[in-house]
């Protein structure tokens, strides 16, 4: 089992892993878009069109050599005068407004203007800090990208605004936004792994729970085996011990050697009751298992529950009879339940008989029949026999045998082939078993009325 347990945690922090990180990648994937449209639009609002006197910017002395001033219109305003104010007051490059939008900021973006007719350009702020030898090729890249907002091979992103002569341009190195992505992915890092340890223990404590019910049903059937090895053992010792005295008096007749051929055939009955109570509830389990038990009860038919106890309870008054048990009865009349005669009987008969076997010589068995708000409820109590409380939750599990004296009279395979039996046609088991009143084996089902 330990290692089972051990193969549960691995496999279940795989998966969890798994999940984590295709999650957390997904977050990341989803913050970078987000700080990406969070960039573009702080372009977006660096590169609104404003108007500067005559609605367009000129290179000083209409320069086309690549010069980095402008010139306001003729007769407006002095040389070297600012630029004016943006639409929303703003100087050229300065951040926009917090009141505006608290979560932009123009940090690290420069803003330029590139005319047309001139090729001049001209810049407004320089927060991205490049050189002015590579500006144009920058520029010119940009003016002839195809899409107004994305980034180039250089590791520039860039946002383009036409104006009626030219394009004012915004440019931010790619570091702008992947130093943001990294300390993002530092973050989730940090939380993957704390995750991970946090689920370590969480994980080994359900590995522990879920290969509970394993441990035990696998201790339950190596003590199966060493029973039914004991069983098998005695019988085919018989058996071989008979045949070796029936050998060794060649010469005698068969009366005399009756009482061991009478013993051989004892022990091979024994071997194929345990062989057919295996092959029994395999059957039961199997059926269960295919869904072929909804099927089944589809095809059930109303039987008369009454006259299949009364039928059952006469069946087993010679054995009580013997062993000196009284068997008392109380069952109501004309009581039907769906189901089919075969079933209902071996129900109703193993109860009865499972009862007599563990009710010391001279004792009492009671069984009862009755009928209460569209159920029928068959009960079987006897007095001399009490199952412990920690062994109530297993009586009916495969291959369990409780104490010592009902270990010697059975398999453990009795009660859950009657539990079997019962789920095939929609009734219920139950038990209950306590010093005052005795141990008492009910069967549930559904009545049919009228």
């Amino acid at each position: 089992m330990t290692g089972y347990r051990r193969r549960f945690v691995i496999y279940n922090m795989c998966l969890i892993g798994f999940v984590l990180l295709a999650a957390f990648i997904a977050l990341g994937i989803s913050q970078h878009n987000a700080q990406m449209a969070e960039l573009e639009k702080t372009m977006q609002l660096v590169t609104e069109p404003w108007d500067p006197g005559d609605g367009h910017f000129r290179p000083v002395g209409g320069r086309d050599d690549g010069g980095l001033h402008i010139e306001p219109p003729d007769g407006e305003k002095p040389e070297g005068t600012p630029p004016p104010d943006g639409p929303h007051g703003e100087k050229p490059g300065d951040k926009p407004d917090e009141k505006h939008d608290r979560r932009i900021s123009s940090e690290g973006i420069m803003t330029v203007y590139y005319a047309s007719a001139t090729k001049e350009i001209s810049v407004l702020s320089n927060g991205y800090g490049t050189e002015e030898s590579d500006l144009a090729d920058i520029v010119g890249e940009i003016v002839e990208a195809k899409k107004d907002f994305g980034s180039l091979s250089s590791g520039v992103i860039y946002r383009r605004e036409a104006t009626a002569d030219g394009f004012k341009i915004a440019i931010a190195d790619r570091a702008y936004i992947t130093s943001r992505t990294l300390r993002n992915a530092v973050l989730l890092g940090a939380v993957f792994v704390a995750a991970m340890g946090l689920l370590l223990p969480i994980s080994i404590w359900l590995s522990k729970l879920a290969a509970k019910p394993m441990e035990r049903a696998v201790q339950m059937e190596r003590q199966f085996v060493q029973d039914i090895s004991h069983d098998l053992k005695t019988p085919v010792t018989v058996v071989l011990a008979n045949n070796s005295i029936l050998r060794s008096n060649p010469e005698a007749t068969v009366e005399e050697q009756r009482q061991w051929l009478d013993s051989t055939d004892d022990a091979a009955k024994n071997m194929m009751n345990l062989v057919n109570e295996m092959l029994t509830l395999a059957s039961l389990e199997a059926v269960a298992e295919s869904g072929r038990g909804a099927a089944k009860k589809a095809e059930l038919r109303p039987v008369n529950l009454s006259q299949a106890a009364e039928k059952c309870i006469l069946q087993m008054e010679s054995v009580a009879y013997d062993r000196g048990v009284e068997l008392t009865e109380n069952i109501e009349e004309n009581i039907t339940v769906p189901g089919d005669t075969q079933s209902i009987e071996k129900i109703v008969s193993g109860l009865i008989e499972n009862a007599l076997k563990y009710e010391p010589d001279g004792g009492h068995v009671e069984v009862s029949l009755t009928k209460s708000r569209k159920k029928a409820r068959f009960a079987v109590r006897n007095f001399g026999s009490v199952i412990a409380e920690e062994d109530l939750p297993h009586i009916f599990e495969r291959f369990f045998r409780g104490d010592k004296a009902r270990s010697e009279k059975g398999h453990g395979l009795g009660l859950p082939i009657l539990k079997g039996t019962a789920e095939l046609i929609g009734a219920e088991l139950d038990v209950s078993s306590s010093a005052e009143n005795g141990t008492v084996f009910t069967a549930v089902f559904d009545a049919v009325e009228g």
